[in-house]
């Protein structure tokens, strides 16, 4: 009896263990019908962005006006498109739970009302409050309109002496709204977005940064929240200033980031197999790395920006370029690639010279300029 107890127990805990990671999205419609055509949803799909392409997570059939998505949920929340309509696609958190959605119009799915969960219950209170400030800001402006003076009403440049100042004031309505609702939801993924999505274009970058720097060290984990500081730091690049953070694949496959050598100097080379000007400097890099070759402070991150694999592996194969501190990274996106809209690049060769504290020392060094700093670095360290 005892052991059957025991297996019951035991049963009832795998079952709850094996459910703790899971989503189920329930959605309901109050009408199937789309906006541009007299067909009807038949079927949903739940999708998220890889490498700025939708990647289907789940499908459902639509039944009695339903759905109902199901699957793992990740580890890490972030922001997902229910498609399947012709009007747009309405978006939620993936995260652990139950998340409803509706009831909606088919026809208007961005419409549609979401919660149930705790990322996607600050998500719809987000929305209301963006909503709300859209209506109050045409409502302040409607009142302007409808009480301008006299002789001013059908001339543009004098009715804009009254209109402008009420678009400032909703502008800075509005700003004032967004800061405050992260200030209350700072440790929740939803703040990332918004301040992505609504800080990014209208705020100073130091104002970001500030916010940012607010973050929980929990969720700094995200991948929202390093895409945000990367931009943050591309966008007051110099030396002196900390340098994003960019990653790729070595042509085995591994994924390396910039930042797996902190502690160390770090020579970034932008390249490509196709280009002679930075094959040219080939020989450069190999007498300043045969220098360094009895110490560890210094790592040559080679970032190519190829499109093709066979290319990029065939150049470093034939032209030798192995060494205990060279790395090889690329993302195979050419000129589309992270690494070098982060730092600027506008042409290859394009070097920076990082210090172990992750901040920029020096730009486009080259030749035996390159060298002889580089040799400078390995000195200091053996001394």
């Amino acid at each position: 009896m005892r052991k059957l107890l025991l297996f019951a127990l035991l049963s009832v805990a795998m079952s709850v263990w094996a459910q703790e990671d899971k989503f189920v999205i329930k959605g309901e419609m109050t009408s199937t019908k789309l906006c541009y055509s007299d067909e009807t949803v038949k079927e949903v799909k739940l999708e998220h962005l890889v490498d700025g392409q939708p990647v289907v997570i789940a499908t459902a059939p639509v039944e009695d006006n339903k759905f109902i998505l199901e699957g793992t949920a990740p580890e890490s929340v972030g922001l997902c498109s229910i498609t399947g309509f012709d009007n747009g696609s309405l978006q939620i958190f993936l995260e652990e739970g139950e998340i409803k959605v509706g009831p909606f119009d088919a026809a208007y799915p961005v419409a549609a009302r979401i919660g149930g969960t705790p990322c996607n219950d600050i998500y719809q209170s987000y929305l209301d409050l963006y909503n709300n400030c859209i209506q109050e800001s045409k409502d302040r402006m409607k009142e302007t309109l409808e009480n301008l003076p006299e002789g001013v009403k059908g001339n543009p440049e004098a009715e804009s002496r009254y209109s402008s100042p009420t678009f400032y004031v909703n502008n800075m309505h509005f700003k004032v709204a967004i800061m405050d609702f992260i200030y209350q939801n700072i440790d929740s993924p939803v703040a990332l977005y918004v301040i992505k999505f609504a800080m990014v274009p209208t705020f100073t970058t130091d104002v970001i940064k500030g916010f940012l720097n607010a973050v929980p060290v929990g969720l700094r984990r995200q991948a929202m929240y390093k895409e945000l500081m990367n931009d943050v730091r591309a966008a007051n690049l110099k030396e002196g200033s900390e340098a994003p953070d960019i990653s790729g694949r070595t042509p085995d496959g591994k994924e390396v980031s910039l930042s797996d050598f902190r502690g160390k100097y770090v020579f970034i080379d932008f390249w490509a197999s196709w280009c002679a000007p930075c094959r040219r400097e080939i020989p450069f890099l190999k007498e300043a790395l045969a220098y360094s070759e009895k110490s560890d402070n210094l790592v040559v991150f080679s970032y190519s920006i190829d499109n093709n694999m066979e290319d990029w592996v065939n150049c470093i194969e034939k032209s030798q370029l192995v060494h205990k501190n060279w790395m090889h990274v690329s993302v195979l996106k050419g000129w589309n690639s992270d690494g070098i809209r982060l730092f600027g690049v506008k042409g290859v060769p394009h070097t920076v010279l990082i210090d172990p504290d992750g901040n920029v020392v020096q730009f486009g060094l080259r030749g035996e300029e390159m060298v002889k700093k580089l040799k400078g670095i390995v000195d200091g360290a053996n001394k």
